[in-house]
């Protein structure tokens, strides 16, 4: 019966479907319903001189002849005069029951087949559960209605679902099934008699009909999993030419543009939750679109949205703001790809995508001599183990992580990640011994995959190799001066290809304290006498490092260091994760997150005493280069200019701050960089200012990112 359905809604669902002012405004209305026509499949009724049409296929179907769009409150008032009148259509349906058991009875004629095996079914479908309603829908039909492509985004939720089941709860309940998800912070709710096309959520439009389909799939997977077959191949390199964008790509890269000057249009100060939650959801269409660089710089966006609103102290709006412009840059690079000469586009194209990670290329790599490792976590929960080699035939170094997204996975930490290892092997074999790789994986010309797949063989014990070896395979970077040319990039959207260098040093000094800048310094020279300054900041997870790597310099003979690269806006700092160091038994790796040394004394207490006084005695040769330059002033007061609007959300300039920024364009003129005071003079009716700002801020960034240096001393004196 039509009103059945109807009468299952409960408050939540309404609002889910309307919002919850309208859901008051139609209680106050329900005076002004009048029930024109009852039929098997429809009610109508009158609504303040509007009429009404409720199917049985449920609210999402639901029509009212008011210029309102979608579902108004003639609609919700329809419903809910429904719900408070439940035995008024009770008795008439009883009476109609009544009526046609009557007419069968005096009738010489045996009633219709076809109604009497409606009547069974109706019967036996009412009698079903809510589960065993959902398991009889058509898998077939509803994956052709959804479309290949929400197909593939459901089959990407569907992915991180199995990976991480607590993203999506189930709840079975009488007349509905309600799905609580990563998508959205309100749950999907199913009631299987009003079939797929009557889910109810409050996701994104574009993605809506992918996730309903998930969900349904997701349930099928759970409980029948036999009964569920995907319709199409979903091999990520099938669905997607590697060679040009589809028109879904360039679509779903306008709407990116669009939705991030709408974060500058309504102020980073002012984010909602709902849009930030939004990115998750198209960082898995971008991944579906194989366009997975896309989705990982999608990724990255929301962890720090979500920072924010956490009121996590360490992310502002200024990270967001980057984040922002880099990505509508990245997405501009993309929509003008095709502009390209031919013989460029694909290679180009390439880069841009980028490589899923599910997608290893099979390789066999010769020589593989281990360089050190680290235990690394980050703002957003994620955590993991990065183990480094040098591939002598490549003569690169090359990463093996083995990662988990967040801290859900409580068998997954610092200690278990070392027994497991890499490989199927424990990580203290691996610092310990060469090896052969056979079935190898990587997805890049530095990125391994920890995949168990792999097969290795020893070619011998670490501690065989003697300096000259490491001189003659090439093994990490002894002069300084190459630094710049290896890791600063050429292009504003060109990646790091390793966030790792071995660093081979001549000499290492003990550490200073930075009171001002709140890290150790620990300055190393290469053969050239040169200086370098590798940094670890105070921090509780930095304190077994900052112990172990002192009490090295103290008491052995360290040869190098393996460093992670952090990028700041003046200058690139170097944090150490291992060194390698000559003992009697030969060179050996020492981790300073997982081994421990013999200690002879408390170095860390030494090290604290006395050295903030000799820091503030001296004037040293590093504080010289913390000062600002004219360049790097004016690029600082431009972006304080830029970010307050950014923040705001104003859709203008003040007159004053017109004023100031043309100032500003000028004294970028007089420095001789035209390009800049031709860029923040365009004119305003070109692009929206929201649109200027991304523009702006990335080739502000870029100009930072060019004057970005290696800090680089000519002569340490100890």
């Amino acid at each position: 019966m039509s009103w059945q359905i109807y009468s299952q809604y409960d408050e939540d669902s309404l609002i889910m479907h309307s919002n919850a002012g309208l859901l008051r405004r139609a209680h106050k209305a329900l005076n002004d319903v009048e029930l024109l026509r009852q039929s098997a499949d429809q009610l109508l009724f009158k609504v303040e001189e509007c009429e009404v049409q409720l199917p049985e296929a449920g609210i999402t179907k639901a029509q009212c002849n008011c210029s309102a769009q979608g579902c108004c409150k003639h609609i919700l008032t329809s419903i809910l005069w429904v719900q408070e009148n439940v035995s008024h259509f009770s008795t008439i349906d009883s009476s109609q029951d009544c009526s046609s058991d009557y007419k069968f009875e005096n009738s010489t004629e045996s009633p219709p087949q076809q109604h009497t095996h409606s009547a069974t079914t109706a019967v036996g479908q009412n009698t079903l559960s809510a589960k065993e309603k959902l398991l009889n829908f058509d898998p077939n039909k509803i994956q052709k209605q959804a479309g290949k492509a929400n197909i593939r985004l459901a089959y990407e939720f569907i992915q991180n679902w199995l990976a991480q089941p607590e993203q999506c709860q189930i709840d079975i309940q009488t007349n509905k099934i309600s799905f609580l998800t990563d998508l959205s912070s309100d749950p999907v709710l199913l009631y299987p008699a009003t079939g797929f096309e009557g889910i109810l959520s409050e996701i994104n439009g574009k993605q809506k009909i992918a996730a309903h389909l998930a969900c349904v799939a997701y349930f099928f997977l759970q409980h029948a999993p036999e009964k569920w077959q995907w319709s199409i191949e979903l091999s990520e390199q099938q669905h997607h030419s590697s060679q040009h964008l589809s028109l879904d790509d360039r679509e779903f890269i306008e709407e990116l543009k669009i939705i991030c000057q709408h974060f500058i249009q309504q102020g980073l100060s002012h984010l909602a939750k709902e849009s930030a939650m939004s990115l998750h959801i198209l960082n898995m269409q971008a991944r579906a679109q194989n366009l997975p660089r896309l989705g990982s710089l999608l990724r990255a966006l929301h962890g720090t949205m979500r920072q924010f609103l956490e009121d996590d102290v360490q992310v502002d709006e200024q990270q967001i703001y980057n984040q922002l412009a880099h990505l509508y840059a990245y997405l501009t690079a993309l929509s003008e790809i095709e502009s390209l000469n031919p013989e460029f586009q694909t290679e180009a194209l390439a880069k841009l995508r980028g490589v899923v990670k599910r997608d290893y290329q099979n390789e066999t790599i010769a020589h593989l001599i281990p360089l050190g490792c680290e235990w690394w976590s980050t703002e957003s929960g994620a955590h993991g183990l990065t183990v480094c080699f040098w591939d002598v035939s490549e003569q690169q170094l090359k990463e093996v992580t083995q990662a988990r997204a967040n801290h859900l996975d409580r068998t997954f930490d610092m200690h278990s990640a070392a027994n497991t290892g890499i490989w199927g092997s424990s990580l203290s074999f691996l610092l310990q011994h060469q090896l052969e790789l056979t079935h190898a994986k990587s997805s890049s010309e530095t990125q391994l995959s920890a995949s168990t797949d792999t097969r290795f063989l020893q070619k011998g014990s670490f501690n065989e190799l003697t300096i000259s070896d490491l001189d003659q395979m090439n093994i990490g970077i002894s002069q300084w001066e190459t630094l710049h040319k290896i890791l600063v990039p050429h292009s504003s959207l060109e990646q790091l290809k390793s966030r790792y260098v071995l660093l081979r040093h001549r000499h290492i000094n003990a550490p200073e304290l930075n009171e001002l800048e709140q890290y150790f310094e620990y300055r190393v020279t290469d053969q050239q006498d040169i200086g370098l300054k590798l940094v670890i900041p105070i921090e509780p997870e930095y304190r077994v490092r900052i112990k172990h790597l002192t009490h090295l310099i103290q008491n052995e003979k360290i040869l190098a260091t393996l460093v992670r690269v952090e990028t700041t806006q003046q200058q690139l700092q170097f944090i150490p994760c291992s060194v390698i160091w000559q003992s009697p038994k030969g060179l050996k790796i020492f981790s300073l997150d997982y081994d421990h040394p013999i200690q002879k004394k408390s170095s860390l207490a030494e090290l604290i005493t006395g050295r903030i006084e000799k820091l503030l005695e001296q004037k040293k040769q590093w504080q010289k280069q913390q000062h600002l330059s004219a360049l790097e002033m004016l690029v600082l007061e431009t972006q304080s200019l830029l970010e307050f609007y950014a923040n705001t959300g104003r859709s203008q300039f003040d007159r004053d701050d017109q004023i100031k920024l043309n100032d500003l364009a000028q004294q970028f003129a007089d420095l001789g960089l035209s390009f800049i005071y031709n860029t923040l003079q365009m004119d305003a009716t070109e692009d929206t200012l929201a649109t200027q700002l991304l523009k702006w801020r990335h080739v502000l960034l870029q100009l930072q990112r060019l004057n970005q240096r290696v800090a680089l001393e000519g002569q340490v004196t100890s």
